[in-house]
């Protein structure tokens, strides 16, 4: 699955509390004074681990370890991730945790490729209308291309995700298209993806979801990918939130499983 995704999407959905209650709030007062600019900076560590064979001969172990600091001012978001990356697995190329790896066989680890995240969101203004936030995304080609932990090549992105609030009941779907750098030793071809899912509070401090991951293939030898997401959000309190999931490999493309764990501190 795309850990940066999953990630992006339990962070905009939990965003959007402060958003409905100041949308709500000046439309039953209208002459009361403008609410306060949402403004909130987010600090997180987790840990993601997969395995598959993505329809090759060998198995292939990717652990990943994203530092992820996300600040929010009013309707706009910017988000820097910057990961530690270990591959284990035959010399072959695999859809990684944020895009393509050309992997080198054995075992190699080091920096991973550091991302940007910019968005703007759109709020709704009846129930049946969606949150849109608009996403801008590039991928610095900060991981070794030799030790096989990335490409060594520029990606680029647009987005887009749409979240509607049904009651307790947060319904989302999500696509883009990815431009991906490409080069005679790692020759590749953009891609496009798409996901769609839902989130709901089983307790008041934790909500579960799940959410089906698409990918289309970014080389003529890798298969498309296509990845079943179960997670929950658990709020511990007003600055730590918990994130954990597990995934189910449906397609060639895929890893067959993968684990994580998010652990996040709001100032």
């Amino acid at each position: 699955m795309s850990v940066s995704r999953l990630v992006c999407l339990l962070a905009a959905c939990g965003a959007l509390v402060p958003f409905v209650r100041g949308v709500a709030a000046e439309e039953e007062v209208i002459d009361a004074p403008a609410p306060r600019i949402h403004r909130r900076l987010k600090v997180s560590l987790g840990y993601h681990f997969s395995s598959g064979d993505y329809g090759t001969s060998d198995t292939t172990d990717i652990a990943y370890i994203p530092l992820v600091t996300r600040a929010e001012w009013d309707r706009w978001t910017l988000e820097l991730t910057v990961p530690y990356l270990r591959v284990s697995g035959g010399s072959t190329v695999v859809n990684g945790p944020v895009g393509p790896v050309q992997t080198s066989g054995g075992d190699e680890d080091g920096l991973g490729d550091i991302v940007t995240r910019g968005s703007y969101t759109i709020s709704s203004r009846a129930e049946w209308m969606p949150w849109i936030d608009l996403i801008g995304r590039v991928k610095f080609p900060t991981a070794s291309r030799s030790k096989g932990l990335g490409t060594g090549e520029f990606d680029g992105g647009i987005e887009t995700e749409l979240a509607w609030v049904l009651g307790a009941f947060v319904p989302f779907v999500s696509g883009g298209y990815r431009f991906l750098g490409s080069s005679a030793a790692v020759p590749l071809h953009d891609v496009w993806l798409a996901s769609a899912g839902g989130m709901y509070p089983v307790l008041d401090a934790l909500r579960a979801g799940l959410y089906l991951d698409y990918q289309e293939a970014a080389t003529a030898t890798s298969g498309t990918r296509l990845d079943l997401v179960p997670f929950v959000a658990w709020t511990v309190d007003q600055h730590w939130l918990v994130d954990a999931y597990v995934s189910a490999g449906l397609a060639s493309g895929s890893p067959d499983v993968g684990v994580g764990l998010q652990i996040g501190y709001t100032l």
